[in-house]
């Protein structure tokens, strides 16, 4: 029966997730377990909600300026020039663009952001790819780009903006070193709650005598959800690593999450051993690496990818409402072996599979008090 409420689901994500990625995934170029080292400061609170395209000379004082009006958080500057890029895969014109990353960061899109790893490989003077750019010049796993005569280690693939601001991203000196010149792109990002429509009025303002175009990036608030013959219940689920996602309750222990979310969290990549899968951005890089170690140590015929479950299916546990969202419904939970491993079982998974899942970052649901034993969710971020 459904009833005229609107339902608060908060969800709580481990700590140790600590992160939330066009998509993200990371070379598997490093020992396997490695985690991030580096501490990086905190991003400022903002979401990208304008870019504005320079055309010709700008005062120094213009992200300053910026930065100054009403619920404007930070200004971020790219310079972005189109480059003969080669990989393994053949040379492509792709758009490169250069920024400072710490700055970036905090208008980079959300799935994104907290990725540590993303910003400790910029600074370090490695490549940032989207998925799209990646796959154009053939990179798979580690490798690298050269653009002229410089080769750029290729430390992650992400998404840059909605849509993407760039093919390849880089850090500034790099940027430097490939005579970019100065930034002709402006990215404003504004504090959480800000009135989008009064930013949009003073930008345009402070801007009218200069020659550049201003582009609004962030959409406007959704229409409410309008009921049918009776109210649907809605409910809204929140977590460091997912962000905020509000979703509609279906009568079969089924969610219809926010379009929205699920396009800028749910992806589908190619997966060792298990072929094409579609999860949460932040666990593709992670299970494929897994999945590759699990090949290279002699235990590829252990994961029948006959036997893989799924992961993204929006549901709550045991598709009772009652109950919380299951991780599957984040995209952050798969089964595999699932004819061997049902529920309440002890299962036949074997033991260095689970140790080498566990030690990228996925936590073994055959330990529960219920045993789960064909299950496996993301417990923590590992940089591959």
């Amino acid at each position: 029966m459904r009833r005229a409420v609107a339902l608060l689901c908060t969800c709580l994500v481990a700590a140790s997730c600590g992160g939330r990625s066009e998509s993200l995934s990371v070379p598997p170029d490093r020992p396997s377990g490695a985690t991030r080292q580096v501490a990086l400061p905190d991003p400022i609170p903002a979401v990208a909600a304008f870019r504005v395209h320079l055309h010709g000379p700008v005062p120094d004082t213009v992200s300053s300026d910026l930065e100054d009006v009403p619920g404007v958080a930070i200004v971020s500057a790219l310079a972005t020039e189109r480059f003969r890029v080669r990989g393994p895969g053949g040379t492509e014109t792709l758009e490169l663009g250069s920024t400072k990353p710490l700055r970036f960061r905090s208008v980079a899109p959300a799935s994104t952001k907290e990725a540590e790893f993303v910003w400790t490989a910029l600074l370090g003077g490695r490549s940032v790819l989207t998925s799209a750019a990646a796959r154009t010049v053939g990179i798979e796993g580690s490798g690298e780009i050269r653009i002229g005569d410089l080769p750029i280690p290729v430390g992650a693939f992400a998404s840059n903006g909605t849509p993407e601001l760039v093919d390849v991203l880089v850090a500034d000196h790099i940027g430097r070193d490939l005579g970019l010149g100065d930034p002709n792109m402006l990215v404003v990002g504004a504090e959480a709650g800000a009135d989008i429509d009064r930013i949009s009025t003073r930008l345009r303002d402070l801007l009218r005598d200069l020659d550049v175009d201003v582009e609004r990036v962030v959409e406007r608030e959704p229409a409410p959800i309008e009921p049918a013959d009776q109210p649907e219940p809605v409910g809204r689920a929140e977590g460091t690593l997912i962000g905020s996602m509000s979703f509609r309750i279906l009568e079969d222990g089924f969610i219809e999450p926010d379009p929205a979310w699920v396009a800028a969290n749910i992806a589908s990549a190619d997966v060792a051993l298990l072929g094409n899968v579609t999860c949460h951005r932040l666990v593709l890089p992670q299970l494929h690496a897994a999945m590759v170690e699990i090949a290279e140590a002699g235990l590829a015929a252990e994961v029948d990818p006959a036997e893989y479950g799924g992961c993204y299916v929006a549901r709550f546990i045991d598709r009772d409402p009652h109950k919380p969202l299951s991780m599957h419904a984040f995209g952050l939970a798969f089964d595999i072996n699932v004819s061997t491993n049902h529920l309440g079982t002890a299962g036949d998974q074997h033991p260095k599979v689970i140790e080498i899942l566990a030690r990228w970052g996925f936590a073994w649901g055959g330990t529960w008090g219920r045993p789960d034993p064909m299950h496996f969710e993301l417990a923590r971020l590992v940089e591959t």
